[in-house]
């Protein structure tokens, strides 16, 4: 069925996600559109969020009136400034766009702590309203589907779950990037990407290192910035392994995709996660892996086939898979091949073609 579809792109995060199912969902027959839907800047005031929440619905007001859509697909958050802007943003286009319209919001993780206690406005006026004006939510993992229904219980039969669109193409083996970026084909180079905070597990990433028998022929890739950066440079000094890593620094999305074609092995022992784009652009890159068993990781991976599962808090199960993976050639070569084919389920075809059968899903109810 040939669907209208507007979309909220936002500006800055996830705007590559957001277009490749502009684009996944206009191959396969559909007519979209975006608008931008999106978070205030981290450090503005209460005033200034309000007033950035009700000057972005009007725009996208405007823009429903111009487009008619069938579909309106918005990119947000579940957590506690993510629902208020998103109650809103529907209030405000309930109010002023009188078209039969469905509404479908996609969840870029998710916190529901802010419901504990039951706290009035959330349960007695937020929670009632968003239920009853989205018509489906995406959700990244089986956890934040049960999360979400856990307290928006009302939401029960319109919570799906998806999946990222995966690019492996975006990384691309290369001599003048591992070159640009000190990478050794002498050593076996493990690859970490994320944020340098302790709930990435860098730390215990770092205090594994020692009990790793491999390391004097391996070296750590260190991809991303932090409030923690310079503590984790001033712990690898104490534990006197400065020589097995190599801290990048921030780099941006598109050139930090090719180390995932140009390194050996992902560890990421992350204690929080919903749908990592990290772990799954190595795992689409045919990458072995070292990860915790924790949403879509759980849904989506299995052990050994997949990845080695530890506890991101220890560096001994870190070092335990660190050793497992370095020493055990005949694994990575089954964890390449199956993270490769794994990968084709996050093709833009294969994610807007489920995203669509949802689409068509709620145009056959009845208004």
């Amino acid at each position: 069925m040939k669907k209208r579809i507007l979309i909220g792109v936002p500006p800055k995060e996830h705007v590559i996600l957001a277009m490749d199912e502009f684009d996944g969902l206009q191959k396969i027959g559909n007519h979209c559109e975006t608008v931008i839907y999106t978070r205030n800047k981290w450090n503005a005031t209460t005033l200034d969020r309000i007033y950035g929440v009700l000057r972005n619905a009007v725009n996208v007001v405007k823009k429903l009136y111009k487009v008619k859509p069938d579909v309106l697909y918005l990119n947000s958050r579940v957590n506690s400034l993510g629902i208020v802007r998103d109650f809103i943003s529907l209030l405000l286009f309930r109010m002023l766009y009188w078209h039969k319209l469905k509404v479908v919001i996609k969840s870029h993780g998710s916190d529901t702590s802010f419901m504990e206690g039951n706290p009035f406005i959330y349960k007695n006026l937020i929670a009632p309203f968003i239920c009853a004006q989205v018509d489906a939510y995406l959700m990244l993992s089986q956890d934040e589907k049960q999360n979400l229904l856990k307290y928006f219980p009302k939401l029960k039969g319109k919570v799906y779950v998806t999946a990222n669109i995966i690019d492996s193409q975006r990384s691309t083996l290369s001599d003048e990037f591992k070159k640009s970026h000190n990478l050794d084909d002498t050593k076996f180079n493990f690859l970490f990407v994320g944020r340098m905070v302790k709930d990435k597990g860098v730390f215990s990433i770092l205090k594994a290192i020692p009990h790793f028998e491999g390391k004097d022929n391996c070296k750590f890739i260190m991809v991303g910035n932090g409030d923690e950066l310079e503590n984790l440079k001033t712990l690898a000094k104490e534990l006197k392994i400065e020589k097995y890593l190599h801290f990048t620094g921030f780099i941006e999305e598109i050139e930090c995709d090719h180390f995932f074609a140009n390194c050996d092995a992902l560890v990421f022992p992350s204690l929080d996660e919903g749908f990592s784009m990290v772990l799954f652009k190595s795992i689409a890159c045919g990458l072995p892996v070292i990860t915790t068993q924790i949403r879509a990781a759980k849904d989506q991976l299995t052990e050994p086939d997949n990845c080695l599962w530890v506890d991101g808090n220890s560096e001994l199960s870190v070092a335990e898979a660190l050793n497992s993976i370095y020493n055990n050639q005949n694994l990575r070569i089954q964890m390449q091949t199956n993270n490769k084919q794994l990968g084709n389920k996050y093709s833009k075809e294969s994610v807007c073609m489920e995203m669509d059968k949802v689409f068509d899903e709620l145009l056959d109810k009845k208004n």
